[in-house]
């Protein structure tokens, strides 16, 4: 993530950035190199989806309340879109508040009007251990 972000557009999410789970009892059988490839091309396409849906919406920076893995890592960095993962609830709430955004729980329904804004987000380092924390200066939200 940059280490500043300035007119930040925050995209709040409670729904991990992930292709979603066999919620059945059905086995994915791979007997080829062919279908590796299907397979692993159709999860690409599906994380290629979602950041779009990001984008497409205005926002510059994401929060996620649950987890991305690997892949959704690497595509966020190649299409510069800095994400947050792991908030806990009552920062999401929090988050919300601050900067007058919508919590989204689901993909399809990012919108512009959902998103929260701030004026600047920026990544601090403190201590002997260098530990790390966001600050959100001027949220919209805030009072």
């Amino acid at each position: 993530m940059s280490k500043e972000i300035i007119d930040a557009k925050v995209c709040i999410l409670t729904c991990p950035f992930e292709p979603p789970k066999l919620k059945n009892k059905n086995k994915v059988v791979v007997k080829s190199g062919d279908d590796y490839k299907k397979l692993a091309q159709q999860e690409q396409q599906y994380f290629i989806d979602m950041i779009k849906r990001v984008k497409d919406s205005g926002a510059n920076v994401v929060m996620c309340q649950w987890g991305f893995d690997d892949e959704a890592n690497h595509l966020l960095l190649q299409n510069e879109l800095p994400a947050v993962r792991w908030l806990s609830g009552v920062d999401v709430e929090l988050l919300a508040l601050a900067t007058g955004a919508r919590i989204i729980p689901r993909f399809q329904e990012i919108t512009p009007e959902k998103l929260g804004k701030a004026g600047k987000i920026k990544e601090i380092e403190f201590g002997t251990n260098n530990d790390k924390m966001l600050v959100i200066d001027k949220p919209a939200g805030a009072q």
